[in-house]
């Protein structure tokens, strides 16, 4: 059975399962929050689901959310038109994007070690930059996309689905998306298919910083407040979706339906958690635990598959 039917069950079970504890779980107020919560990060788990097809892991995309979200929440505070606040914020996150795919292949790099430096970077200039303080008194259009409502959802979910929908019809359709996959899988062979490594790492980690800043506008766009250390954790929780969506952690191979699905179970897992009433501060536990199981199972699952073509 492909992987994406299995998430989708095991969504439905999951629901199905808490709301038997729970009968308030299967509400439309929870449901809406589950989707908010899901979409206003989908852009920057597709970005990553990119990153490692293409055999790298970028570990900064918290931090370069937090300098987007920040910066731009300054700038509409100042005055500065909403329009030209949300290209700022996505033009930031291209920015910094591009300094992390720079870096890389200037030096050679792995990403992860380049994104590791940056991460550091970037979030170490946002608690200079704030001291510490949480950015406040933001004015009413911040909240714009949060506020908005279509069919009693959220702009933000809908802008995250068509970004969804956008990025699943490229990959289908461009030839630079086919080529991810094919430097994921082997990259010395690439070369000799004229396909060019150094510019798909870059422009998968710039991709990424875009998506960084997108997803920095979705998501600050839900309060009238935005802390310092925004965007936290981030890394963690989009490595957990495309890891459990089926993308494999060594590149090469799984999709972006995936992806979205695994970054769906976990936020209903996050959420199951609240009304099964169990602490939050288990719910990274949880995460990584599901990163372990998965990586494991699909190593064991991959070496039976070679071991059967021999």
């Amino acid at each position: 059975m492909k992987r994406e039917y299995v998430l989708a069950i095991a969504i439905v079970v999951l629901a199905i399962i808490v709301n038997f504890i729970n009968s308030n779980f299967l509400s439309f107020r929870t449901i809406r929050t589950i989707l908010e919560n899901f979409a206003v990060f989908l852009p920057t788990i597709i970005g990553t689901a990119l990153v490692i097809i293409s055999g790298q892991i970028d570990l900064s995309v918290g931090s370069v959310l937090a300098v987007c979200a920040i910066t731009s929440a300054q700038l509409a505070r100042a005055g500065i038109p909403y329009p030209l606040v949300v290209f700022w914020s996505l033009g930031v996150g291209f920015f910094l994007g591009v300094i992390n795919g720079w870096l890389t292949i200037k030096f050679k790099l792995p990403a992860m070690i380049v994104t590791l430096a940056t991460m550091s970077i970037w979030r170490g200039f946002i608690l200079w930059w704030t001291k510490g303080y949480w950015i406040t008194d933001v004015p009413t259009i911040w909240r714009f996309f949060g506020d908005t409502m279509l069919m009693k959802l959220p702009l933000s979910v809908w802008i995250s689905i068509i970004i969804a929908i956008i990025m699943m019809v490229l990959i289908r359709k461009k030839p630079f998306f086919r080529y991810i996959y094919a430097v994921g899988s082997n990259r010395s062979a690439t070369q000799f298919w004229g396909i060019s490594n150094v510019k798909v790492t870059f422009w998968v980690l710039a991709l990424n910083g875009l998506m960084a800043g997108a997803s920095a506008i979705l998501s600050a766009s839900r309060y009238f407040f935005i802390p310092s250390n925004i965007g936290t954790g981030l890394e963690l929780t989009a490595i957990a979706s495309v890891v459990v969506g089926g993308v494999r952690i060594t590149g090469g191979r799984g999709s972006l339906e995936g992806a979205i699905l695994g970054s769906l179970l976990l936020t209903t897992v996050s959420s199951s958690l609240v009304f099964l009433g169990i602490d939050a501060i288990w719910d990274d536990a949880f995460k990584g635990s599901i990163i372990l199981l998965t990586v494991v199972i699909d190593s064991l699952l991959f070496s039976k598959s070679k071991e059967g073509m021999l």
